[in-house]
C-alpha cells in the first residue's frame, strides 16, 4: 500500500550472539582464593587480586580500582608483579600484561592439562611450579626457557621462596614435609633439610637474614635457619597455615592466617599469642601482608573481600581501616535503584543486603546490620552468624530515602520485615510483623514512600506507614486463602493489586480497605510486576505461562508461553514495550509486547535468578546461582540497529556470562560475533515511505531537533558568544573613502571614474563593480521562482480567457537549505537585496507558502518564517504596497507573449475552465495575510483531529 517491496525470504544465519542483549561487564567481584601480590612504587603500594579469568589492580591507598586485566581463556591459578608488568598463570600458558595490555605471552608445555601452581618473579627470570612437579625458569621478556628442574614422586613441589641475600638460590617446599636448597643457575641442588612431619603450606621471609618461616598444614609456624639447619621457634596455631607475615616498624609481631578465617598476631620477644582476629574472613584467608614500615596488614579472604587492618590503638590490637568486599554467596534478588540507573541493591545468600555501583566500584558498600563485629568478639561467634536470616524480598522507594526508612525486606521463615534506610546505609528501626503472625513472603512500598504493604503465608496483606512503622489497615474482606506471592500498588496509590498460590488475584481499594475485583488465574500465582505507566501487569503462573493483564479493561490481554521450567523472574524494559523473563531452563528470553512476540533468546551458563532493567534502558543486570556477581548486558538497541522479528526456540544460543573487562580488548572473532543482525536485516522485507503519505497530513522534517530550536533562539545564542571586548581597529586606516547615503553602501565616484564612464560603451573590459555575484542560495529561490508560469486560454464555446497558474517549483531550494546551519540561514537572510521593490523578499515568502501549502516540513517553516519577520519585519510592515507594479508588469509581459504565441502557434488551443479567475497582484502585505491564514488553518485542522481522537477514545473505553 505504501510502496512496500517484499524480498525472496531465505533461511535465516544461525546467530552468534544475542540480538539484542551482549555481554558487558560484572560487578561484585573482589578477589578469590588466589593470593594477592602487593607491590611498592615509591611511597605509593599496589595492589593485585585475581577474580576467576582477570585481575583487578587497586591503589592501596584509597582502595580505588585502577585496572582491569583482559579476559582470560582459562581461570587464573597464580600471580605476579615485577615494575608495570603483570605475569598470571592460566592453564599451562604465562600472560604478561602492561597497564592491562597483554604484551608477551609463554607456555610452560604442551599437555592440555598442565596447570602452574605458583610464580615467582627471579630477576630477568620468572619461576613457575607446574602440575606434572616440575619447577621451570623462562625469561619473562622473550619466554625462553632457562632450565627446568624434575622431582620424583618422594618430593611434591608445593612452594618455593627466593632466599634474601642468597645469589642464585631458591629454597623449595614438598607436601612430604622436606625441604631442598636448589642452585638454579646450574640446576644442581645444595642442600636438602630434615623434614617437619607435615605437608609445607607457605614460605615467608622473616626481617632477619638466613631465617624463614615455615607454615605447616598442622598448624605449626617454624622460623628456620637455612644457613645452619637450626630451628629457631616454633608456634601453633589452629587450623591449616595459609599465609604468614611479619612487622617491620619496630614491633616484633608475626600475623598468621589458618583456613577458617581467622588471623593470629604473636608476640616474637616473649613467644606467645597477643590475639586472635575471630572471623577476619569469611572462609580461607589465601594471603596477608604487612606494609613495609607500617602499622597496617592487608588481608583477602575467599569471602570476596580484601580489608586493611590498622594497629594505632593503645592495647595493640588492630581495628579494621578500608574494605572492599562483595556478595561472598550468591545473590537472591537483585533490582536498580533510583532513576539515574547508578545503583543496584542486592541481597545474597550471605544474609547481607548491598548497593553496587555500576559507575563508580569504589560506591559499592553493604548496608549495616549493627555492631557486629564486637559482638561476635563477645559471643565467639562469626559475624554471618550475627546477621538477620536470609533475605527473600526486597522492596524499595526512593522518594523519601532523605526523610525516612524506604526499604523493606522479607526473611526466610521470620514473620516480622525489617525496614532499612538508604540515606545512612544501615538497618533501620522498625520491625513490621502480619496480624496473623505467619511468616512474611512478600513485601512492596508505594512509589510516594509513604506506605509498605505486607504479604503473609496465611494469605493476608497489611499496610504500614513507613514514617512510623505503625499499622494502618488489613486487606482482608474476601481475601486470600494461601500465601501471597506478590503485592504491587498503582501510581495514584488508589489500587492494591495481590496475588496468592490460590490462583485469584484481587484488586484492592487502599482507602478503603475491599477488594473491587477479583480475577482467577487458570494456575496458581507466583509473581506480579506491574508497570505503572500504563497499568500493565505482567503475572507468573505455575503452568509456566506468563500473563499480561490490562488492569484498565480488566482483562488478560497477551500471554507468553515458551519456558520449559519455573520462571524464576521478569523485568519490564523503561519503555514497556519489552518483558524479559528468566527461568530455571538457563534461558532469558525477550518478549516484545505490541507484537506479542519472543524477539530474543540466549541460554547461559548458570541458571538466572533475578534480573532487572536499568531505569534509563542501557543495561540489563542479571544474577545467577553459583556465582557471587552480578552481570551487566548491553542493550544493543542504544546504539545500532537490531532486527524485532519473530523468533522461535531453533534460535537459542549459548553464552558465556560477562567478565570484569569488557569485550573492547578482544579478538577479532569476539569483535565480529555481533555482526549477524545485518544478515538477518537484509533477510527482512524492505519498506519504501513516501515523503507525504497523503495530502491531508502534515508532515514534519526529519532534521534534529536542534536545528531549527537554535533557529529560534539564534539571538539569545549570539548575545552569549559575543566577546567581552570589541576588536581594536588598527592604528592607521590604509585609505578612507566617503560613501553615499542608502541601503546599499556605494563609494563617491571620483573624477577619474567620471572620465573613464564616457567610454564605457567602448570598452571590452569586464568591470568587477558591474558584477552582482549570487549565493547558491539566492540562485535556487529565483530558480524555484520563475519555474511557475502563468498562461491566458480561451476555453471551446466561451468567449472569455481563463488564466491557468502553474505551481512554482522550490523543492531544490529547500533541499539545500536543510544542510545550511542555522548561522548560515541567518546570514542569507539577512544578505536579501532590498532593490526591485523587495523582491528576494517577496520570493521567499513564496516559497514558505508553497512548503505550507504541500503540508510538508512544518516545524522548519515556522522557524524559517519567524527568523525572517524578525530580521525584515519592520520593512514588510513600512512597505505593504511593494511588488504591486513589479506583478503587473509581470502580468503584462505574460500576456503578450501568450498573444504572440497564439498568432504562431497554428495547433488548436488547450480546453479550460472559463469560469476560472484571474489573480490579481499580490503586495507583500497581502502576501503576509495568505501566509498566516494558511498557517491558522493547518492549526485548526490539527485541533480537529486531536478533538477527534479524544472522542474515539472515549468512545472505545464506554464500550469496553
Amino acid at each position: 500500500m505504501f510502496g512496500i517491496q517484499k524480498k525472496a525470504r531465505t533461511a535465516a544465519p544461525k546467530a552468534a550472539a544475542p540480538r539484542i542483549f551482549v555481554p558487558f561487564r560484572a560487578i561484585g567481584y573482589v578477589t578469590n582464593e588466589i593470593p594477592f601480590n602487593i607491590q611498592a612504587r615509591g611511597q605509593a603500594y599496589f595492589l593485585t587480586t585475581c577474580v576467576g579469568t582477570t585481575y583487578h589492580t587497586y591503589d592501596v591507598a584509597k582502595m580505588n580500582l585502577l585496572f582491569v586485566g583482559s579476559h582470560t581463556s582459562t581461570p587464573i591459578t597464580a600471580l605476579a608483579t615485577l615494575g608495570d608488568v603483570t605475569f598470571v598463570a592460566c592453564g599451562s600458558d604465562v600472560v604478561s600484561y602492561k597497564r592491562a595490555k597483554e604484551i608477551g605471552r609463554f607456555s610452560c608445555g604442551t599437555d592440555p592439562n598442565l596447570s602452574i601452581a605458583s610464580l615467582e618473579v627471579f630477576g630477568q627470570h620468572i619461576i613457575s611450579i607446574c602440575s606434572d612437579n616440575s619447577v621451570k625458569l623462562n625469561d619473562h621478556t622473550t619466554g625462553e626457557l632457562y632450565t627446568t628442574i624434575d622431582f620424583d614422586p618422594s618430593f611434591t613441589v608445593t612452594t618455593l621462596i627466593h632466599p634474601s641475600t642468597y645469589l642464585n638460590k631458591i629454597l623449595i617446599g614438598s607436601n612430604q614435609g622436606t625441604m631442598q636448597l636448589w642452585n638454579i643457575r646450574t640446576s644442581t641442588m645444595v642442600y636438602a633439610f630434615k623434614g617437619f612431619n607435615s605437608p609445607i603450606t607457605c614460605f615467608t621471609q622473616t626481617p632477619v637474614v638466613d631465617v624463614i618461616a615455615v607454615g605447616l598444614l598442622d598448624g605449626r609456624v617454624v622460623l628456620h635457619n637455612v644457613r645452619t639447619d637450626v630451628t629457631i621457634m616454633t608456634l601453633k596455631q589452629e587450623g591449616k597455615v595459609t599465609a604468614v607475615t611479619f612487622r617491620t616498624d619496630d614491633q616484633h609481631v608475626m600475623a598468621t592466617a589458618n583456613m577458617y578465617g581467622d588471623i593470629a598476631l604473636w608476640d616474637l620477644d616473649r613467644q606467645k599469642i597477643l590475639h586472635v582476629m575471630k572471623g577476619a574472613h569469611d572462609g580461607s584467608i589465601p594471603s596477608i601482608q604487612f606494609l613495609n614500615g607500617q602499622p597496617i596488614l592487608m588481608s583477602s579472604g575467599a569471602d570476596n573481600a580484601v580489608k586493611q587492618w590498622i594497629f594505632d590503638t593503645l592495647d595493640g590490637l588492630p581495628r579494621l581501616l578500608k574494605s572492599r568486599s562483595g556478595h561472598h554467596a550468591p545473590p537472591t534478588h537483585i533490582n536498580y535503584y533510583g532513576e539515574d540507573g547508578h545503583f543496584i541493591l542486592s541481597a545474597g545468600r550471605d544474609r547481607s543486603l548491598r548497593a553496587f555501583s555500576t559507575v563508580r566500584d569504589s560506591q559499592s558498600t553493604e548496608l549495616s546490620q549493627g555492631s557486629l563485629s564486637k559482638k561476635s568478639q563477645l559471643l565467639n561467634l562469626k559475624i554471618d552468624e550475627l546477621k538477620l536470616p536470609l533475605i527473600t524480598t526486597v522492596a524499595a522507594s526512593p522518594a523519601k530515602q532523605k526523610e525516612w526508612d524506604n526499604i523493606l525486606t522479607a526473611h526466610w521463615n521470620e514473620p516480622g520485615v525489617r525496614s532499612w534506610n538508604y540515606q545512612r546505609k544501615a538497618l533501620g528501626a522498625h520491625i513490621m510483623t502480619p496480624k496473623d503472625g505467619s511468616a512474611t513472603k512478600t513485601v512492596a512500598v508505594s512509589l510516594c514512600g509513604n506506605f509498605g504493604f505486607v504479604g503473609s503465608a496465611a494469605g493476608g496483606v497489611d499496610m504500614f506507614n513507613m514514617q512510623s512503622g505503625l499499622f494502618r489497615r488489613s486487606f482482608v474482606e474476601d481475601g486470600h486463602k494461601k500465601s501471597i506471592t506478590g503485592l504491587q500498588s498503582d501510581r495514584l496509590n488508589k489500587t492494591l493489586i495481590s496475588g496468592s498460590l490460590d490462583g485469584f488475584l484481587k484488586l484492592w481499594d487502599i482507602k478503603s480497605g475491599k477488594c473491587e475485583h477479583t480475577m482467577e488465574m487458570p494456575s496458581p500465582i507466583t509473581h506480579l510486576l506491574l508497570y505503572p505507566e500504563n497499568n500493565h501487569l505482567a503475572v507468573i503462573c505455575d503452568d509456566l505461562c506468563i500473563r499480561i493483564v490490562d488492569l484498565e479493561n480488566r482483562r488478560i490481554v497477551r500471554e507468553f508461553w515458551g519456558h520449559s521450567n519455573r520462571i524464576t523472574d521478569m523485568t519490564f524494559s523503561p519503555d514497556g514495550h519489552w518483558l524479559v523473563s528468566s527461568s530455571l531452563d538457563a534461558t532469558i528470553r525477550t518478549w516484545d509486547l505490541p507484537t506479542g512476540h519472543m524477539v530474543d533468546i540466549f541460554r547461559c551458563e548458570s541458571i538466572a535468578t533475578s534480573l532487572s532493567f536499568s531505569p534509563t534502558g542501557d543495561f540489563l543486570a542479571t544474577a545467577h546461582v553459583d556465582n557471587v556477581g552480578i552481570f551487566l548486558w548491553a542493550n544493543r538497541m542504544q546504539f545500532t540497529t537490531v532486527s524485532l522479528r519473530s523468533i522461535t526456540e531453533d534460535d537459542v544460543i549459548r553464552v558465556a556470562l560477562p567478565t570484569s573487562s569488557t569485550l573492547e580488548e578482544e579478538d577479532d572473532e569476539a569483535n565480529n560475533m555481533y555482526t549477524t543482525n545485518e544478515e538477518v536485516l537484509a533477510l527482512e522485507p524492505t519498506i519504501d515511505t513516501p515523503e507525504q503519505l497523503t495530502e491531508q497530513m502534515i508532515t514534519l522534517s526529519l532534521l534534529p531537533k536542534s536545528k531549527w530550536q537554535t533557529l529560534l533562539n539564534l539571538d539569545v545564542i549570539k548575545a552569549r558568544n559575543k566577546p567581552k571586548e570589541a576588536p581594536k581597529a588598527p592604528e592607521k586606516a590604509p585609505f578612507f573613502l566617503s560613501t553615499l547615503p542608502g541601503v546599499e553602501p556605494k563609494f563617491v565616484a571620483t573624477k577619474e571614474d567620471e572620465e573613464r564612464s564616457h567610454h564605457k560603451a567602448d570598452s571590452k573590459l569586464i568591470r568587477m563593480s558591474m558584477l552582482q555575484p549570487e549565493t547558491v542560495f539566492m540562485t535556487l529561490l529565483k530558480r524555484g521562482h520563475n519555474s511557475g508560469a502563468t498562461r491566458r486560454v480561451v476555453s471551446e464555446g466561451q468567449k472569455d480567457e481563463a488564466t491557468v497558474v502553474m505551481e512554482r517549483d522550490y523543492s531544490d531550494f529547500f533541499d539545500h537549505l536543510k544542510t545550511l546551519n542555522p548561522s548560515a540561514v541567518d546570514f542569507e537572510l539577512r544578505s536579501m537585496s532590498l532593490d526591485n521593490d523587495l523582491a528576494e523578499p517577496r520570493y521567499f515568502l513564496e516559497a514558505i507558502e508553497c512548503l505550507l501549502r504541500q503540508r510538508r516540513d512544518f516545524e522548519l517553516a515556522e522557524a524559517y518564517l519567524n527568523l525572517f519577520l524578525r530580521i525584515h519585519g519592520d520593512l514588510l510592515v513600512a512597505n505593504p504596497d511593494a511588488g504591486l507594479e513589479d506583478e503587473d508588469g509581470d502580468s503584462e509581459d505574460e500576456d503578450s507573449e501568450m498573444e504572440s504565441d497564439d498568432d504562431e502557434d497554428s495547433e488548436p488551443r488547450v480546453k479550460f475552465n472559463a469560469n476560472a479567475t484571474k489573480p490579481g497582484p499580490l503586495s507583500v502585505s497581502m502576501r503576509l495575510r495568505r501566509l498566516i491564514g494558511e498557517h491558522q488553518r493547518e492549526w485548526r485542522r490539527l485541533e480537529e483531529l486531536f478533538h477527534s481522537t479524544l472522542c474515539l477514545i472515549e468512545f472505545m473505553r464506554t464500550k469496553a
